[in-house]
């Protein structure tokens, strides 16, 4: 199977096709089907495969498909029958994450062009082993990090899908497949999912192993799963990390506690935005949850300059032979970047890291009566493609270790998807997952609307 060059400049469209009934299936959907035979592994990689050919010469969700291998492997399982409970689920890798089969450059072509890794990251070689189908690479932003790329949203392809796992998420709200292995070190799966109207979770710190990945900063970066449902999120946890708390089937509840954060940037927050979460309060109430505001001390307010700290200091390590051997080749952006990075002392970045340890703990008590907090994902729709967006609203979670959440619960006034944010406690993942899952029953979800 061929597919369209990805370098055509993309065209504003007004609405995007609709996919395939197949194409649209979540993964438990699928397996479903697949359990009660009227799916085929092969009907299902082929539906996102004919969903990427069709779509991404202007998504560009993904830099690079493996169609032969993916069809191979569900012909396989379809004569020989699935023997894991995963077997034939369609999965997009971000092309961070090293793979053996597939070329990983790192969201750097032009300074890694070709980079062939010789082992699997442990995530995707325990994605394998799970029996996932792995379709291809998802794209990266320009070096891995908060400045726009290739990738497009899928709603309009004039706006950003955000970085830096913009392409996974892309791809699962377009259809293509319907989960993605995303990773966060700011607010890189939780602002392109709620940009391009997916479920974004990401874990507590060290949830999955962060191993032969590319690295930003030892203390943020996480692995997580992009997805249409947070049942499929709740699977995917489950799969990776083999704790049974991760239960899609569990019976669902009304009678649960969540706590309102409005976070300093709160006024700068788009009107849609701010009305879009208001009116889920209200019909989280009306369900009959308790929704109760909750005051966070001063330091939290500060929290987004101690992670510039942290953020700069670690990125200018990790790419110091970058700055050094391939200044020419670096985005401008990057190299002030990196270089305000250097400048910062070992005691600034000390302090940052203290900073961070006493928000963790006042966390804890300023939540304490509820079972999560809420607050907006973003601020608002997708901005122009030509920025990425902000991650206000997001990145304290990176840098505190709270496992958080986006639930793609509306549509802006120029159709373009918004976010609902539920934050969890440190290592109770599942506990947030739940709660996040009855919170979809209450709410409702734009993810499967074209």
């Amino acid at each position: 199977m061929s597919f369209p060059d990805t370098t055509a400049s993309p065209a504003r469209v007004a609405r995007r096709s609709a996919p395939s009934a197949t194409a649209a299936l979540t993964a438990l959907q699928g397996l479903a089907a697949l359990e009660q035979g009227t799916l085929t592994c092969e009907a299902w990689a082929r539906a996102c495969l004919d969903r990427i050919q069709e779509r991404n010469d202007g998504v560009r969700a993904w830099v690079r498909v493996d169609a032969d291998n993916a069809l191979a492997r569900a012909r396989e399982w379809d004569r020989h029958g699935r023997r894991r409970l995963l077997d034939g689920v369609p999965l997009g890798i971000k092309d961070t994450i090293d793979t053996a089969d597939m070329p990983t450059e790192l969201g750097d072509p032009e300074i890694f062009p070709g980079r062939q890794p010789a082992a699997d990251a442990p995530v995707v070689a325990q994605a394998h082993e799970l029996g996932f189908n792995v379709l291809g690479k998802n794209t990266v932003s320009r070096h891995a990090i908060m400045l726009p790329g290739p990738a497009r949203n899928p709603h309009d392809l004039s706006r950003t899908p955000a970085a830096s796992s913009a392409g996974s998420a892309a791809a699962v709200a377009d259809f293509m497949t319907p989960l993605s292995i995303g990773t966060q070190t700011a607010g890189s799966i939780l602002r392109p999912s709620a940009f391009c109207g997916a479920v974004g979770f990401k874990p507590t710190l060290d949830a999955i192993p962060y191993v032969s990945i590319r690295r930003y900063s030892r203390v943020l970066d996480v692995i997580g799963p992009i997805a249409r449902s947070v049942d499929d999120a709740a699977l995917f946890m489950r799969a990776f990390t083999g704790d049974p708390r991760f239960d899609p089937a569990a019976p669902l509840r009304n009678d649960f506690r969540v706590g309102v954060w409005r976070p300093k940037d709160w006024a700068q927050a788009d009107a849609c935005m701010r009305e879009s979460f208001e009116a889920n309060l209200r019909a989280l109430s009306a369900a009959g949850v308790k929704v109760t505001e909750l005051v966070m001390p001063p330091a939290f307010d500060t929290m987004g300059e101690a992670q510039d700290v942290i953020m700069a200091y670690d990125l200018a390590r990790e790419y110091a032979a970058i700055k050094r051997d391939h200044a020419a080749l670096c985005d401008p952006g990057l190299i002030d970047y990196l270089t305000m990075g250097e400048g910062l002392s070992a005691a600034e970045y000390a302090a940052a890291l203290d900073a961070a340890d006493g928000c963790r703990r006042a966390f804890y008590d300023a939540a304490r009566d509820v079972d999560a907090v809420a607050l907006p994902s973003t601020l608002g729709e997708a901005p122009p493609a030509s920025t990425t967006g902000s991650s206000a609203f997001i990145r304290i979670w990176s840098l505190l270790h709270n496992p958080s959440i986006t639930l793609p619960v509306a549509r802006g006034p120029n159709g373009l998807p918004l976010g609902f944010q539920m934050v969890g406690f440190v290592k109770e993942d599942a506990r947030l997952l739940y709660w996040a899952r009855c919170a979809e029953r209450i709410l409702g979800s734009t993810a499967h609307q074209p």
